[in-house]
């Protein structure tokens, strides 16, 4: 163990770790919720006792910890970004850095032969584990928060896209960039209706099978008839819940796209609304990347690479037809 990289190694896990514990511990300062402040006092504690396992190793090894601080910008960044994106990602994003650590130690416990660094790092991993039922509990809502999310991110995604493509492909026919902006706008609130109806309509459906699944339940146990009663209220209104979300978040989306073109910049205009389109799609994709734990890079890349694919083809096809069939609007 007297190795440098490895020595290196443990320093990143301990600054990892009171990085983790000075998260944990602000953020528990920030929340109201009883229960999650307790929740989070308790994850601080965890995190300052695997500190202090990894500053006795360091310490063995003739290494000091004093000096070593927690990373300060991942700490400031972490912080302001919980601002942003509210308490139910933020236990996502918490989530998603205790499995990473878990990854980080199980692969560092391969490398070792010292069978009491690997007892006490075992030890950490199993706190890691168990820390997936308490961020359960911290977030007992969480189907209904991912359910609208994922409503307004993919209706805002639809709207930054259909309206981007259609205004992309009008650009390479028409010269006026008012005439632009108000097709986009009848675009945009047919677009609107038809999202919202759809997601109305699916939702509906999949609320309906699931009530009468609860129904058949409750006819096999009517002990639950009370807890399933709640339950049925809650899926009846997830169809209007959803409808709503969407058929807003659609609106949303397309005024990036058709902003640029209420102003008279020619085809500087169709630039700024890709550049936007591009931006927005990477931000709400990565946040959807962060509610299902999922690639925030990979994720957000593919959004906003689809983006401008998509008003590149439409662009082509109106440029063909501006071409070949002589269609110009001035």
């Amino acid at each position: 163990m007297e190795s440098g990289p490895e020595i290196k190694l443990i320093k990143e896990f301990y600054r990892d770790e009171v990085t983790d514990r000075e998260f944990y511990r602000r953020l528990s300062v920030r929340i109201k919720n009883d229960k999650i402040k307790k929740s989070l006092k308790h994850l601080s504690e965890v995190e300052d006792y695997h500190a202090d396992y990894w500053a006795s190793r360091l310490s063995m090894l003739g290494q000091e910890s004093k000096q070593l601080f927690p990373y300060r910008f991942k700490l400031v960044l972490l912080l302001f970004v919980t601002r942003i994106i509210g308490l139910n990602l933020t236990i996502n994003l918490m989530e998603r850095g205790e499995v990473e650590s878990i990854i980080k130690y199980r692969e560092f416990l391969k490398r070792i032969n010292d069978s009491e660094l690997a007892e006490g790092l075992n030890r950490i991993i199993e706190d890691e584990i168990s820390h997936e039922n308490l961020f359960n509990d911290m977030n007992e809502r969480r189907e209904k928060f991912l359910d609208r999310i994922q409503s307004f991110i993919y209706g805002m995604s639809d709207g930054l896209v259909e309206v981007l493509a259609a205004i992309a492909g009008l650009t390479a026919i028409i010269q006026n960039n008012f005439i632009i902006a108000m097709s986009g706008l009848v675009i945009g609130i047919g677009g609107t209706i038809s999202m919202m109806l759809g997601a109305y309509l699916s939702k509906a459906s999949e609320s309906e099978f699931r009530i009468s699944t609860i129904k058949r339940e409750m006819l096999v146990d009517e002990t639950v008839e009370g807890s399933k009663k709640s339950e049925i209220n809650a899926q009846a209104g997830r169809s209007k819940d959803s409808a709503v979300t969407t058929g807003l978040s659609y609106v949303f989306g397309a005024i990036f796209p058709i902003a640029p073109f209420l102003f008279p910049l020619g085809f500087l205009s169709l630039l700024i609304a890709v550049a936007l389109v591009a931006i927005v799609q990477a931000i709400s994709n990565g946040l959807i990347a962060i509610a299902l734990n999922t690639s925030i890079l990979k994720s957000s890349s593919r959004a906003a690479l689809l983006s401008l694919l998509a008003a590149t083809i439409t662009f082509l096809v109106g440029f063909v037809f501006h071409t070949y069939f002589h269609l110009y609007i001035t």
